[in-house]
C-alpha cells in the first residue's frame, strides 16, 4: 500500500478528522502491521503530551533526540520543512490541518527507518527495541488493545509491558499488578505473560492475573478457554488450567524437589488450585470484581484488606498496632467512600477481640488500637 496513503489516514485520525471508514482501514493496516502500530503509539503519546508540556520542554526533548541521531551518524538532512514538537497543537481540540500533520508524520517514519537501516549496516550499533508500558496509579483503572487485537483491562498499581517483537512469532508481555485478559485466538502465535515466578502460556481465552511484588500469593484465574502455567526456576513443571479453576501460589513457601540421590535441585512455589469464587443472583465472580469497582473480601486479614483498599481508594494506610493484623474480615465495597468503609469495618472488629479508630489527614490514612489509645505515628 501507498505509505502517504497510510500518512494521511494517521494523520486524519490524530487531527480528529478520519471518518468512520478511514479509522476502520487504519486499524486493519496497523493489525498486519504491529511495527506500524508502535510508531503511531509514540506519536499519539507525543500528541498528548503537549497538552502537559511547556513550550520548552518539548523543544529541549527534541533536539535531545536529534542529537542522539547525529551522534550515531545519521544525517537526516535538512529539518527546514519539518515542524518540530512544540508545534503541536496546545490542546486536543486544537488541530493543525491533516495535510500538514501527514507530512510531519512522514519526517518522523523517515528518521525512524533511518536509523534501522544505519543499524543493519553497522553491526557496531545497538539497537535498543522499543518498549512500551502502561502504567496505572492506585485509585486509577485502564484498558489498552494490544497491536493483535487482545483486550487487556490493567487494575491499579499495575503496570504491564512488551517490546517491538510483540506479534512477531510470540506474543509476550511482562506484568507486574493486575490484569484481566481478552486473548485473540491465534494458535501459531502463543500469547505468553510473565510475571512474578510464573509463566503464563495461551492460545486465545479470558483471564485474570494476580502478581502484586511484595504480596505473598500469585494468583491465575481462568474464565474461559484454558492456559498453561510454567515455573522458569523448574522447566519439568506444567500447571494446566480449566475454566472456572484458580491457581494460588504462595510465594513465602517453597517445596525442594528431591533427586534420588536427595539432593534438591530445584525450589518451586507451593501451589492450590481452587474454584473461582462467585456471589449473588449475578453469580458476579470475586476475583474480577475490581473491574467493577467492587472489592470483595473472604476472611481476609486486616493487613491484606487494607492493601487491597489502597489500590481502590488511592490513599495510603499505616497500622500504629500489628495487633490488629488478627482481626478478619467478609464482606464487599462498591460505591462506599474511604471513610464509610472504615466504619463499616469498625462496626465489624467492635465484635471480635480487637477494635481500631482512625484519623484521616489528605490521602494519609492512620490506624490507632482504640484499646491502647491514639498513638503518635509517622507516614512512611
Amino acid at each position: 500500500m501507498d505509505n502517504d496513503h497510510i500518512w494521511n489516514l494517521i494523520a486524519k485520525k490524530l487531527a480528529g478528522e478520519a471518518s468512520s471508514g478511514e479509522l476502520k482501514e487504519l486499524e486493519t493496516i496497523l493489525r498486519r502491521d504491529p511495527d506500524l502500530h508502535y510508531s503511531l503509539e509514540a506519536l499519539h503519546d507525543m500528541w498528548k503530551k503537549k497538552s502537559e508540556q511547556k513550550p520548552e520542554q518539548s523543544e529541549i526533548a527534541f533536539q535531545k533526540h536529534m542529537d542522539r541521531m547525529y551522534s550515531k551518524g545519521i544525517d537526516m538532512g535538512s529539518m527546514e520543512n519539518s515542524l518540530s514538537i512544540d508545534e503541536f497543537p496546545e490542546t486536543p481540540h486544537r488541530f493543525m490541518n491533516w495535510k500538514t500533520l501527514a507530512f510531519t508524520i512522514a519526517g518522523f517514519f523517515l528518521i525512524t527507518l533511518g536509523y534501522y537501516f544505519y543499524s543493519y549496516h553497522n553491526p557496531s550499533v545497538v539497537f535498543q527495541k522499543p518498549v512500551w508500558e502502561v502504567v496505572t496509579r492506585n485509585g486509577s483503572k485502564t484498558n489498552l488493545l494490544l497491536p493483535d487485537g487482545t483486550t487487556v483491562w490493567l487494575n491499579a498499581g499495575s503496570s504491564l509491558t512488551y517490546d517491538s517483537l510483540y506479534g512477531n512469532k510470540l506474543r509476550e508481555v511482562t506484568l507486574s499488578g493486575e490484569a484481566y485478559f481478552d486473548v485473540v485466538k491465534n494458535p501459531n502465535k502463543p500469547f505468553i505473560i510473565h510475571t512474578g515466578k510464573i509463566n503464563i502460556k495461551v492460545l486465545g481465552t479470558v483471564f485474570n492475573i494476580k502478581s502484586y511484588p511484595g504480596e505473598k500469593t500469585i494468583e491465575a484465574s481462568l474464565i474461559r478457554g484454558s492456559i498453561e502455567v510454567t515455573f522458569p526456576s523448574l522447566s519439568a513443571k506444567k500447571i494446566i488450567l480449566k475454566p472456572n479453576q484458580k491457581l494460588i501460589i504462595d510465594k513465602t513457601e517453597t517445596i525442594s524437589n528431591v533427586s534420588i540421590n536427595k539432593v534438591a535441585t530445584a525450589q518451586i512455589p507451593f501451589i492450590s488450585i481452587q474454584h473461582l469464587i462467585r456471589y449473588g443472583s449475578d453469580s458476579a465472580i470475586e476475583e474480577t470484581g475490581w473491574m467493577q469497582n467492587r472489592l470483595y473480601f473472604n476472611d481476609m486479614s486486616f493487613e491484606e484488606l487494607l492493601k487491597n483498599m489502597e489500590r481502590k481508594y488511592g490513599v495510603s494506610f499505616h497500622v500504629a498496632d500489628s495487633s490488629l493484623d488478627t482481626i478478619h474480615f467478609t464482606g464487599s465495597f462498591k460505591d462506599e467512600t474511604v471513610t464509610q468503609a472504615l466504619d463499616a469495618l469498625r462496626l465489624t472488629a467492635e465484635k471480635s477481640i480487637a477494635d481500631f479508630i482512625y484519623e484521616i489527614k489528605g490521602n494519609q490514612v492512620f490506624i490507632y488500637n482504640s484499646i491502647k489509645g491514639v498513638q503518635s505515628i509517622q507516614p512512611k
